[in-house]
């Protein structure tokens, strides 16, 4: 067993060691061994540092959704800019307490993948609310992370109706519009003004002369 297994009690009367504690002991130092392994290592590296770069994780829970549908899933959600992976509870609960998300761990339980945001932080909310919507029977949300804050599953779709950053850029620019619109108005009228202005006093200066 991995060095950070505790020794079991000796086993028998007296014993404060039950049968059901015994078998989390068991699965305890199960996990702690698969930790030690090279190429889990390398998963929880992997993850750890996608979740410190990003702002936002979700955690969906999955079960039978038919390998067609998965792909699909998969090539939708990349072309918004997010990213999908399907992953083991432990490593995922590992890689989340080393980055600095540890509530993340709260909603790994049974099948799950997770939807990591690149830029836009809004966009992995929105689009598990989709996926719930379009695949009822196959995914439901489990939870998330909003900036190092937990999000609970109820709150994950309030968060996905907020404008993403190019819906606010697009609402910015429609707002700025108008008052420049009015400015360059303004200005045209002033320079028209200066400028006939000006043409009258050419024809003062040629009179006078």
């Amino acid at each position: 067993m991995s060095s950070g297994c505790p020794s079991p009690p000796p086993w028998g009367r007296g014993s404060a060691w039950t049968s059901g504690s015994f078998s989390l002991w068991l699965r305890s130092c199960a996990e702690e061994e698969a930790m030690v392994r090279p190429e889990k290592a390398a998963t929880v590296q992997e993850l750890r540092e996608k979740f410190a770069r990003s702002r936002t994780v979700v955690v969906l829970g999955f079960q039978g959704i038919p390998g067609e549908e998965m792909t699909a899933l998969r090539r939708m959600v990349r072309t918004r800019g997010v990213e999908l992976k399907v992953v083991k509870n432990t490593l995922a609960r590992r890689a989340a307490q080393e980055a600095g998300i540890a509530g993340l761990g709260e909603f790994l339980r049974g099948p799950n993948l997770v939807l990591i945001g690149r830029d836009d932080p809004t966009v992995p909310f929105k689009v598990a609310a989709e996926v719930v919507q379009k695949y009822p029977n196959f995914f439901q949300v489990r939870g998330g992370v909003f900036a190092g804050e937990v999000v609970p599953a109820e709150q994950v779709q309030w968060y996905a109706t907020l404008p993403s950053r190019e819906e606010l850029l697009a609402r910015l620019a429609g707002a700025m519009t108008g008052p420049v619109r009015g400015l360059v108005f303004a200005l045209s009228g002033i320079l028209r003004k200066l400028v006939v202005a000006l043409s009258e006093v050419q024809k003062l200066k040629e009179k006078e002369g």
